[in-house]
């Protein structure tokens, strides 16, 4: 009869979740929503180190980062990079933030490559 209970106590607590999911998944999460919190690119010489901050995100979280158009995939899923440059020119640099609700956010700017020293 001890075993029995010892079996059957977890048998009912796995039960009792297949009936009610939600019962231990926070409302709050539910209700909250990615936002972009602040992002930049701080132009150094020949480089840019760029950051960004979220809230509200629902794990998996996806950090995508662009560079005139084209994913580099070496930087996914950081919040900060730092990005050679060549002087003078101008970058397109976009970071794509998603989570598993679908939500993304997206922060861009377009900052000029500095040359010299930092």
């Amino acid at each position: 009869m001890r075993r029995l209970s010892k079996i059957a106590m977890p048998a009912v607590l796995a039960a009792g979740l297949l009936v009610a999911p939600g019962v231990l998944s926070s409302s709050a999460s539910a209700s909250s929503s990615l936002t972009l919190t602040g992002g930049g690119c701080e132009p150094l010489a020949r480089r840019f180190l760029c950051s960004v901050s979220f809230t509200g995100a629902v794990a998996p979280v996806a950090i995508r980062w662009f560079v005139n158009g084209f994913n580099v995939p070496a930087f996914d899923n950081r919040t900060f990079v730092g990005i050679g440059c060549q002087p003078t020119f101008r970058y397109d640099i976009r970071s794509v933030i998603s989570d598993a609700t679908g939500a993304s956010v997206e922060f861009r700017t377009s900052p000029v490559c500095r040359s010299g020293n930092p």
